[in-house]
């Protein structure tokens, strides 16, 4: 059996407290690659408000190298301000050019840098770190769950050696990047409490990883709820589709060459925008069920390396989650970041109308990107 299968086969999970099961995982192939990208001063571009640009950009990544053969099936994962692809030898050439031009992409339309790397599974493994798998279906969602430190060191080589492991543009195949499907046409999202909090959680005792994120998702649990009640996207009339130019412009800007195309490409979504109002209004054809739709395939809890999940709190779940985090980093167990806001930000991936979604969700004006400043300023102090 080709190793191109390998994600395809593995077993699924359907309840995220099981993602500490040894046996729910299976290591990855050492012929597959790791994609890894980041943008360069991300916090500073976000503290100046650049946050739904930084995330728009993260998304391009992922969907760039889904549309590069969408029968393929590989795990990614969403960072907020930089994204992790695994992906199998097949797919390695024409993913290279994705990510050079969504780097280009990036420069051209706001100014960002992208860093962005290709780094084998056998390097990993060679450097003594290693990476398993398991799936996490969620409603409609599947989503990948990795742990062992294999991703965390890509990051840390695209960061800190980035000249021996950056992609060059050298290639001979004259593939040409689809980027078709990314979409960030909403208002941001109200939170259904009082805050909607973005959450890194990282376990530094190394003898006892599983119970400390065992033991974390517990409380978390305990504290906000099950998942459907923590979720920041409870139901449909926290959906407001855009009128907004300022909102429409993120994905108007990547996909325009000029000033003219754009205020066409912003008139265009405009017009897109109301004939949904409309057709969701009326639940003409299969619109009724749109919103529906993206509430069964949001991206909210993930574990790579580190947990990270975007919840809703009232205030003193917020307090209680905080002092139980407080404790545990006292006591040497884990660091943690947080972010809070009043909403959420959404960022949508859609490869069928009315079939395949696929929407990453963080805290608005910062979220995953300023939480995990806030968890590197704890580590310094370990």
């Amino acid at each position: 059996m080709s190793s191109n299968d390998f994600y395809k086969n593995l077993k699924e999970i359907t309840d995220f407290s099981k993602i500490m099961e040894n046996s729910n995982y299976s290591k990855i192939p050492n012929d597959w690659y790791i994609l890894v990208s980041d943008i360069k001063d991300s916090t500073k571009s976000i503290e100046q408000g650049m946050y739904k640009q930084v995330n728009f950009i993260a998304a391009l990544t992922i969907i760039g190298i889904l549309n590069i053969n969408r029968d393929e099936e590989f795990p990614y994962i969403f960072g907020g301000d930089g994204a992790s692809l695994l992906i199998p030898p097949s797919l390695l050439e024409k993913s290279k050019k994705v990510l050079l031009e969504t780097s280009k992409r990036a420069k051209e339309a706001f100014d960002l840098e992208l860093r962005v790397a290709a780094i084998s599974v056998k390097t990993i493994e060679e450097k003594g770190s290693f990476i398993e798998l398991t799936k996490l279906k969620v409603d409609s969602n599947i989503q990948a769950i990795v742990r062992g430190n294999g991703l965390e060191l890509a990051e840390e080589l695209l960061k800190n050696e980035y000249e021996k492991y950056k992609i060059e543009d050298s290639f001979k195949n004259d593939y040409t990047a689809n980027f078709e499907g990314l979409e960030c046409r909403w208002e941001d999202i109200k939170t259904p409490k009082d805050e909607t909090i973005s959450i890194l959680i990282k376990s530094i005792n190394q003898e006892n990883d599983n119970i400390v994120y065992t033991n974390c998702i517990k409380i978390i649990e305990e504290i906000a709820g099950i998942h459907s009640d923590r979720n920041p996207l409870k139901t449909k009339n926290q959906l407001h589709l855009s009128f907004n130019p300022r909102v429409l412009n993120t994905e108007a800007s990547i996909f325009s060459k000029n000033i003219i195309s754009k205020f066409f490409t912003i008139s265009r979504l405009m017009i897109e925008n109301f004939l949904g109002l409309i057709l969701m209004k009326y639940s003409i054809g299969n619109w009724g069920e749109y919103k529906n739709i993206i509430l069964k395939t949001t991206d909210t809890e993930k574990f790579d390396d580190m947990l990270r999940m975007v919840i809703s709190t009232n205030t003193n779940q917020s307090i209680e989650l905080e002092k139980y985090l407080e404790k545990e980093y006292q006591n040497k167990n884990l660091v943690y970041g947080i972010h809070k806001s009043n909403s959420a930000l959404m960022t949508c991936l859609i490869f069928q109308r009315h079939g395949k979604h696929i929407h990453f969700v963080d805290s608005s004006k910062g979220g995953y990107a300023l939480a995990a400043k806030e968890l590197k300023n704890r580590i310094k102090f370990i």
